[in-house]
């Protein structure tokens, strides 16, 4: 049986992954920001104030990764941190008014590329191909924290 990587789920997500990261960027230059900013811009705007452990969380980002993130955005001008009100030991990090008034923008952007992605296919496609990735994440994840023995 030869494998066929276009009939492998794992390559066609990522290819489609790395189109739409593609797209993204290239949409996003004009804003002078990445793709890599989107978890946490959108995860922000969702939440208000976070630390950077509940953002990464959420963001399902690792921890590394968002501090790097979070960093590059700190220095664009997108976020800031401020001391916590209730222990002075944690920083909540907020979405500056740069940030929020990007967002529509941003939004507009993700819509449109999301309706070129699904350009002639059933009305339906969309939800339950969005539907079907998620359980499929989940199931990866879930079988992650079984084998490093956290299930």
């Amino acid at each position: 049986m030869d494998f066929n990587r276009f009939d492998s789920a794992g390559f066609v997500i990522n290819w489609c992954a790395r189109v739409f990261e593609r797209r993204m960027a290239e949409a996003l230059r004009p804003l002078g920001i990445t793709p890599a900013y989107l978890p946490p811009l959108f995860t922000l705007s969702a939440l208000g104030g976070t630390t950077q452990g509940e953002l990464a969380k959420a963001s399902a980002i690792q921890q590394p990764t968002m501090a790097l993130t979070l960093r590059r955005m700190e220095r664009d001008g997108l976020i800031v941190r401020v001391q916590d009100e209730t222990d002075h030991r944690r920083a909540i990090i907020r979405l500056t008014p740069q940030a929020e008034a990007l967002l529509p923008q941003v939004e507009a952007l993700a819509q449109s590329i999301n309706e070129t992605a699904f350009a002639g296919l059933p009305a339906e496609a969309p939800t339950q191909l969005i539907e079907l990735l998620r359980q499929t994440a989940e199931n990866l994840e879930k079988q992650q924290a079984v084998a490093e023995g956290v299930l």
